[in-house]
C-alpha cells in the first residue's frame, strides 16, 4: 500500500518547476532529482533506495544553503532579508527536529503508530517545500 508520504513527495515538483522558473536550473535539477527517489522510496523502501534519497537530501541542503548564504549576503531590503533569515532556517530546524529527534525518541516521523508517523513526513515534506520556495524566491 502506497503511504501519503509517496503523494507528498510531489511538493518537490513544485519546487523543481519554481526553481526552474526563475532560472535556478541546477536546484531545479536537484529538487526533480528529489522528487523520483522520493517517489522510489516511499513505494519501495529498503536500504538502497533510502541511501539514494539521503544523497538528493543532503544535495538539495548543501545547494540551498549555499544559495541561501548568497541571497543573504546581496539582499538590500532589510526587513525581507530579516524575515528570510529567520523563516528559512526555521523550516530547516523543524524539519531536523522532526525527522533526529523523533528518531531518537520514536515520535514524529517515526511514530510507532505508521500512518501517524506518515503524516509527520508529509508534514515534513510540506515544510521543506515552503522553506526551499523562500530561499528561491528571496
Amino acid at each position: 500500500m502506497i503511504s501519503c508520504c509517496f503523494y507528498s513527495s510531489f511538493v518537490f515538483l513544485m519546487n523543481s518547476g519554481l526553481a526552474g522558473i526563475h532560472k535556478y536550473y541546477t536546484y531545479s535539477f536537484l529538487f526533480a532529482l528529489l522528487f523520483v527517489t522520493s517517489l522510489i522510496v516511499h513505494s519501495n523502501v529498503n536500504i538502497y533506495t533510502i541511501a539514494l534519497d539521503k544523497i538528493s537530501i543532503f544535495a538539495i541542503v548543501c545547494y540551498g544553503g549555499y544559495l541561501f548564504m548568497k541571497k543573504c549576503i546581496y539582499c538590500n531590503d532589510c526587513f525581507y532579508r530579516l524575515t528570510n533569515i529567520v523563516l528559512i532556517p526555521c523550516t530547516f530546524l523543524l524539519t531536523i527536529y522532526l525527522y533526529y529527534y523523533g528518531f531518537l525518541h520514536n515520535e514524529y516521523c517515526y511514530h510507532p503508530d505508521e500512518p501517524i508517523a506518515n503524516l509527520y513526513h508529509s508534514f515534513l515534506h510540506l515544510i521543506s517545500f515552503v522553506g526551499h520556495a523562500l530561499i528561491i524566491t528571496m
